[in-house]
């Protein structure tokens, strides 16, 4: 190869890093922005990643396809559903439905503290779907939510265990 040959060569490869740089794609830290959503009387911040699939006066649901195709996305969607709930009878009778799902599922709880906030969290696995559901009880300002969860098990429970601590620590901190 000739002095000339190695030369573009290098200056290829270098252009090629700087576009893959500038579009973000080895960009894994949190910098995304925040929007303020509604659920019944209370305001919260969610990172732009997710979209607004369904809501109503006392939920919103997301998703985190962002507009991805299943070509980037494959199998690995996840849907988040914060909920208001009016009472704490309601509250509750959710929580305790959660705990004792019937069918192939592995149920754990454990309770936690997010942000100073006491959270009931449970951890349904099902062993024949491979689908994993999370469940987040908590009461805030006098009010009670919860926090549910959908994904296959691989997704919700490694690959985006991170991304969904951060997004539950950012509801529950910003809800007012």
């Amino acid at each position: 190869m000739d002095q000339s040959s190695k030369l573009f060569l290098v200056i290829l490869l270098l252009l090629w890093w700087a576009v893959i740089g500038f579009s973000g794609y080895f960009n894994v830290t949190n910098t995304t922005t925040t929007s303020e959503y509604n659920v019944s009387n209370s305001t919260f911040q969610m990172s732009d990643w997710w979209d607004v699939i369904k809501r109503t006066n006392d939920s919103i649901t997301f998703d985190n396809r962002n507009g991805m195709s299943y070509a980037t996305r494959g199998g690995k969607v996840i849907t988040l559903n914060l909920t208001q709930y009016t009472d704490i009878s309601t509250f509750e009778s959710k929580y305790q439905g959660s705990k004792h799902l019937s069918g192939n599922y592995i149920v754990s709880t454990e309770n936690k503290s997010i942000g100073g906030i006491q959270v009931r969290f449970i951890n349904n696995t099902d062993t024949k779907s491979n689908e994993t559901v999370q469940d987040y009880y908590f009461r805030k300002n006098g009010k009670y939510y919860s926090i549910h969860i959908v994904g296959k098990n691989g997704v919700v429970n490694e690959l985006h265990s991170y991304s969904i601590k951060l997004t539950v620590e950012s509801i529950i901190n910003s809800l007012q």
